[in-house]
């Protein structure tokens, strides 16, 4: 495989040609027709690939188990990278969007590899150190969607807020009810001389009109309540596809400890063990 494909991957762009030429002779070609499945999600992590030529999908299924596309990659790109560190099952589904050829480097070449060029293990390392760094530094400038939200809320929709939100409160139903049994106590006391006598026609205009300006300011305010409740939905969805993934790969932790617990060689008896007590006494 060309030498130059190991160029844009991070973890080996570092290293010298001698060390990418031998590195590259270890990179074995593998061919897949379209919509053939690479590797499934769960499946053990040998190795990676990288691709030559064509495009993959990276997916992953959902709760309902239909695929959820994460990625499309190209010529060039680095699949399955994790599990060539760790060895632990691969965590997405890679699937040929078209007939690709890829190079396969697996883990236990990799580890020879590194064995035998101590200074590409140490380039290795740097790089990761250098991935994670960045990692962290992406989540320390991680915001709070309903902060950003806000902030970019216009003047209109911050009035529409309060104004929605006062006119939910008890102090302004007991502020109206009040106006309203005065209004109607003071105009029936007056009599002929009342500025709005019964039925009150004045007061039946300024309560429609206050009516009508407070479903549009409610409206407004439940539409942004509900873009909240969206971006709210699919951030708890990406949350529990994380956290499903993460199970599935404690499940194979907890297998692979139970078989390699199964294929122990039982502990030998202690000495004395089985003999009659006196025996042993003696």
């Amino acid at each position: 495989m060309d030498r130059n494909l190991l160029v844009n991957i991070p973890l080996f762009a570092g290293l010298p040609p001698a060390e990418l030429e031998e590195l590259a002779g270890l990179l074995k070609r593998r061919d897949f027709k379209a919509a053939e499945p690479i590797f499934w999600v769960g499946d053990a992590g040998t190795g990676s690939y990288i691709i030559q030529s064509g495009r993959v999908t990276m997916s992953c299924p959902d709760e309902h188990g239909r695929d959820i596309s994460l990625s499309v990659l190209g010529p060039g790109d680095f699949l399955g990278e994790i599990c060539l560190l760790d060895g632990g099952p691969h965590m997405a589904t890679a699937r040929a969007q078209t007939d690709v050829i890829l190079g396969s480097l697996s883990r236990a070449e990799l580890m020879t590899f590194l064995k035998h060029w101590p200074d590409a293990a140490n380039h290795v390392i740097s790089s990761l150190g250098a991935q994670q760094r960045a990692v962290w530094q992406r989540l320390r400038g991680v915001t709070n969607v309903n902060a950003v939200i806000e902030e970019r809320a216009t003047t209109w929709q911050r009035v529409a807020d309060v104004i929605a939100s006062v006119s939910a409160s008890r102090a302004f139903v007991l502020v109206h009810m009040a106006w309203f049994a005065s209004w109607m106590i003071f105009n029936v006391v007056k009599g002929k001389d009342a500025p709005d006598p019964y039925p009150f026609g004045l007061l039946t205009m300024i309560v429609s009109l206050e009516a009508i300006f407070l479903s549009i300011f409610v409206l407004i305010s439940q539409n942004r309540a509900g873009q909240k409740d969206r971006i709210r939905a699919d951030l708890d969805y990406q949350v529990n596809l994380k956290a499903q993934h993460e199970i599935m790969r404690l499940h194979e932790k907890f297998d692979q400890l139970a078989a390699e617990r199964r294929a122990q060689p039982q502990n030998a008896a202690p000495d004395g063990a089985g003999q009659p007590v006196d025996a042993v006494r003696e």
